[in-house]
């Protein structure tokens, strides 16, 4: 029997992104530099949109994947396959895997056309009063928010249902560590492309991989 896909956010996650005047980031931001772009997306918010209504969460946790030279990353090699078609597409756009058949993980595509870099979303905190734990995992936020694999390929700006905001603050004290579970890419299972916010108690990884960034 294969287990129902849930498609619709949790109730606790309803903000409203348009009255805290937050803006949506513009499609250059999405061809930066991919370490730069996961660096600033913490803080950010994730959001989707569902009858009408608005669920999201603060990112508190990501990681790079460098394309064609990063052994962990799926399009190493230039690997092209129907699943990992989106992550060639413009910046901005929305790159959802399974992990085991079950497990939703949410990627933010970088880099113009056919680069083929993305920004894993581990973790997030959703509004005040949201249960700890909720979004602890980047299988979690998926699930909490309603993102499968359908949204895959979306545009994340303009008007699709899958969204980014900021209200044009940073995060001010930003950890970096190595990825968690790439320990199969050889050398790059050592470069330290994941990024978290120190503060927070939703990030999914060991407190043991935590070292504070310097302010830039």
């Amino acid at each position: 029997m294969m287990r129902k896909t849930m498609t619709v956010p949790y109730r606790s996650l309803r903000f409203e992104p348009e009255a805290l005047g937050w803006a949506e980031f513009p499609r250059s931001f999405f061809h930066r530099d991919t370490a730069d772009v996961a660096r600033r997306l913490i803080g950010a918010w994730l959001a989707r949109r569902h009858r009408g209504r608005w669920y999201g969460a603060r990112i508190v946790e990501t990681e790079a994947y460098l394309g064609s030279r990063d052994a962990a990353a799926h399009s190493r090699g230039g690997r092209r396959t129907p699943r990992v078609e989106p992550m060639y597409m413009n910046g901005g756009h929305l790159y959802v895997f399974l992990v085991y058949g079950m497990h939703h993980c949410t990627n933010v595509v970088t880099r113009e056309t056919g680069v083929a870099e993305a920004v894993l979303i581990r973790a997030a905190e959703g509004p005040a009063g949201t249960p700890a734990g909720l979004l602890r995992g980047p299988a979690k936020l998926s699930r909490g928010l309603g993102i499968t694999t359908e949204s895959s390929g979306k545009d994340l700006l303009g008007s699709g249902d899958v969204r980014l905001f900021h209200n044009g603050t940073e995060c001010g004290d930003i950890g970096t560590s190595t990825r968690i579970g790439v320990e199969y890419a050889g050398e790059a299972a050592g470069w330290p492309l994941r990024f978290f916010d120190t503060r927070s108690a939703e990030v999914s990884g060991p407190a043991r991989l935590k070292r504070i960034e310097p302010k830039p």
